[in-house]
């Protein structure tokens, strides 16, 4: 039967009247208890309300012995509320089905974080950071390892060719050691464009592109097809035409058989590539350097017996050169034919030559800017001239290969690094500062180191290229300035900027070995490469404080540059007409007092309290995280 609106039944109102009163019950036990339970499952004390002093303490949490003490009157209360009983339709409360419903996590006003003491935390993950640390520690070995072994083999190149120099220099004519000088700077411009880009394609290829070893085989036999499918017609045209290059490049037929060397050489060398750049890959830092020290003491070895032994003058210079490369060739196409064999795959060929034919216009670039003045100055001036200027460029390049080569080669790694940092321009900033100065001191010791050695070891006829030596170091100098200002170009992967500088750079040094080589000869050569060096650093700065700015402190750098100028040319004109003792008296006092100047200059105590205050700081706040 239908009930009326607003009818309760009375059994069921009765029952409800009777589950509430007992949880009700159930409640005021809890509360009349003095302990309680916590959201940790912690059992904790409730203190009265207020103490004497008016204060109202919190909750205090029982050690493990208070429990013990305290284990009676817990027991009892806990037996107490679990012998309760609270029944509902013949079953008790804890049997009673119920939803199950998830835990909420409601935000507190003002959470309060418990401080972990830092033993706790190095205990907890010591294995993990053990394990870090050891995988890190060993990737840093391996870098460092390589690293130095590739620096050992880039040592020992500088370091022949010094003393290969004066042996040259004493066994050829003026004439022969300038067509030499020409010939190297033609095997250099050749090698760049038949290589087409594969030497810097071949790692993006085999390293990132494909992973699968055979894939990464057909990579090496592809790159090795394709060099020798660009050399040997090469090759072959030079041999053809040898007359008419020698014409072109030394302007004298009688140099037909040098130019067929020089063809053989580009050959040997671009099939030197496939087996240094496995190497490389493959990470044998040992086995490339071994090599590469083989290839030039096997040079050096051709130079002493063709030149100094059998008097074949150019052509056996050039031979000796051939040599070198051949050797390197024996010992690794071979292997490489034997493993990967000579194949091509379009796709890898594609992906190769997408990636290394723009790279070819770049490397003319540089190429006009670094070694062009020796052609223009042959043709514009003289072969004897070329000899002299030659020299001078091979000791002034010395810290070229001693310091910009190395640095080279860890400052990318560093530079992404700080990079990462919030006051990365503040970091360059410093770097730069310190970079900057210890060039400008290396500059003015190797400037007056190679002017010694020229006068030690070279013939007389040489010694008018003296002052040719410090404007090549300079140049050089300005070099590695425009490496660290390159530092917006990589960071924001805008390293198109690099190529358009370069070329702009190029085209200035063009211009002025045009105007002044017929005016200064090899002294005008040298003042050319100066300036187009100068350009770049300036285009570069300019073009990376719009993209990356940088507080460089060109104040400071340009005081110390014209400063050392300002030594260096009181010294060259106080050593003239004195002995060698009071000329290395002079150098020495004069070396000490710019070092002096710059490292005042650099202001070293600055940053030596600034550090000092950091350690002391950041000790003060381990010590307060600790305690707390």
């Amino acid at each position: 039967m239908r009930q009326p609106a607003g009818y309760k039944h009375p059994r069921k109102s009765e029952k409800k009247r009777r589950v509430i009163s007992q949880i009700s019950e159930f409640h005021e036990e809890i509360s009349s208890s003095s302990l309680l339970v916590d959201e940790n499952d912690q059992v904790t004390e409730k203190l009265p309300r207020k103490s004497r002093g008016g204060m109202e303490p919190a909750s205090t949490s029982l050690t493990t012995t208070d429990r013990a003490d305290r284990g009676e009157r817990n027991t009892g209360i806990m037996s107490a509320v679990h012998s309760s009983s609270f029944e509902f339709d013949s079953f008790a409360i804890d049997q009673q089905t119920t939803w199950l419903l998830p835990k909420l996590s409601v935000g507190r006003e003002k959470s309060k974080i418990k401080r972990i003491p830092i033993e706790h935390l190095q205990k907890s993950t010591q294995p993990e950071d053990a394990a870090l640390g050891a995988n890190y520690t060993a990737t840093l070995r391996k870098l460092l390892q390589s690293s130095g072994i590739y620096a050992l083999a880039s040592f020992v190149s500088p370091l022949i060719a010094l003393i290969l120099a004066p042996f040259l220099t004493n066994n050829l004519s003026h004439a022969d050691y300038g067509a030499l000088a020409v010939c190297t700077t033609a095997i250099a411009l050749l090698v760049g464009i038949t290589q087409i880009g594969l030497n810097h394609a071949f790692f993006r290829a085999y390293s990132l592109d494909y992973q699968d070893r055979k894939d990464r085989l057909r990579v090496v036999s592809t790159q090795v097809t394709l060099l020798l499918a660009v050399s040997l017609p090469v090759t072959a045209l030079l041999f053809l035409l040898s007359p008419w290059v020698s014409i072109v490049l030394l302007g004298d037929a009688s140099f037909s058989n040098a130019i067929k060397l020089v063809a053989l050489a580009v050959l040997l060398q671009n099939a030197t590539v496939p087996g240094f750049s496995w190497l490389r890959a493959e990470g044998r830092a040992f086995v490339f350097a071994s090599l590469s020290i083989l290839n030039l003491l096997a040079s050096l070895a051709g130079n002493l017996c063709f030149v100094g032994v059998f008097h074949f003058g150019l052509i056996g210079s050039l031979l000796a050169t051939g040599v070198g490369y051949g050797i390197v060739v024996l010992c690794t196409l071979p292997i490489i034919i034997f493993r990967a064999g000579l194949r091509i795959r379009i796709d890898i060929v594609r992906n190769m030559l997408s990636f290394g034919l723009p790279l070819v216009a770049n490397f003319v670039a540089v190429w006009i800017l670094q070694l062009s003045d020796r052609y223009l100055l042959s043709h514009l001036g003289s072969l004897a001239q070329t000899a002299g200027y030659a020299v001078a460029y091979t000791l002034g390049n010395v810290m070229g290969a001693v310091v910009l080569a190395p640095f080279s080669l860890a400052w990318p790694s560093t530079m992404f690094t700080v990079a990462k940092r919030e006051d990365a321009p503040q970091v360059f900033r410093l770097i730069f500062r310190w970079y900057s100065l210890a060039l400008l001191f290396i500059t003015f010791v190797f400037s007056s180191m190679s002017t010694c050695i020229l006068f030690l070891f070279f013939p007389p006829s040489y010694h008018s290229a003296y002052a040719i030596i410090p404007i090549i170091a300079v140049s050089i100098m300005f070099y590695g300035i425009y490496d660290m200002f390159c530092i917006g170009i990589g960071i924001r992967r805008k390293t198109w900027y690099a190529v358009i500088f370069t070329g702009f750079a190029a085209l200035v040094n063009i211009t002025c070995n045009l105007i002044l080589i017929p005016h200064y000869g090899a002294m005008g050569a040298a003042l050319a490469t100066l300036i187009a060096y100068i350009v770049l650093a300036i285009v570069t700065y300019i073009a990376n404080q719009r993209i990356y700015p940088i507080p460089f402190e060109i104040g400071k750098f340009t005081i110390a540059l014209f400063v050392g100028i300002t030594f260096y040319a009181g010294v060259s004109i106080l050593q003239q007409r004195q002995n060698i003792y009071i000329q290395g008296t002079i150098y020495l006092g004069a070396l000490c007092l710019y070092g002096v100047f710059l490292v005042l200059l650099g202001n070293p105590w600055k940053w030596i309290r600034k550090f000092k205050n950091q350690r002391q700081r950041s000790s003060y706040n381990e010590r307060s995280y600790n305690l707390s």
